[in-house]
């Protein structure tokens, strides 16, 4: 069966049911439940012992303590695979995946978060 001919018994499955794309961004879906968007931190918890920058293969997370002991963590947005391995490896849950996804731009200081606290 030729290539058109495999796709009019699809496209005749579909007709009559809901469109499978949105009219986005005028129509926005709200993600499901489980969806990992850009990692949300929490300074609070945090201890610093760098389990997420250990875990990140992409090299999205830093953790530098300087020598007053003040914890600077680092999350670039552009280098993250959203993978979720940062908020499995978290022992005290500072870290989830949250439900941002519109991530587009061209500011490269845009896509970094840094937060910097004491322990």
């Amino acid at each position: 069966m030729s290539i058109p001919g495999k796709l009019i018994p699809e496209a005749l499955k579909t007709l009559g049911k809901d469109r499978a794309t949105v009219s986005y961004p005028k129509d926005k879906r709200t993600m499901p439940d489980r969806f990992r968007g850009a990692v949300e931190f929490e300074p609070d918890p945090c201890t610093g012992c760098g389990m997420c920058e250990r875990h990140c293969a992409a090299d999205a997370i830093t953790v530098e303590t300087d020598a007053d002991g003040n914890v600077t963590w680092c999350y670039d947005v552009a280098k993250c695979m959203f993978c979720g391995q940062c908020e499995e490896s978290c022992p005290t849950d500072a870290i989830e995946m949250g439900q941002k996804f519109e991530l587009a731009g061209s500011d490269k200081p845009r896509f970094e978060e840094r937060y910097t606290f004491e322990r």
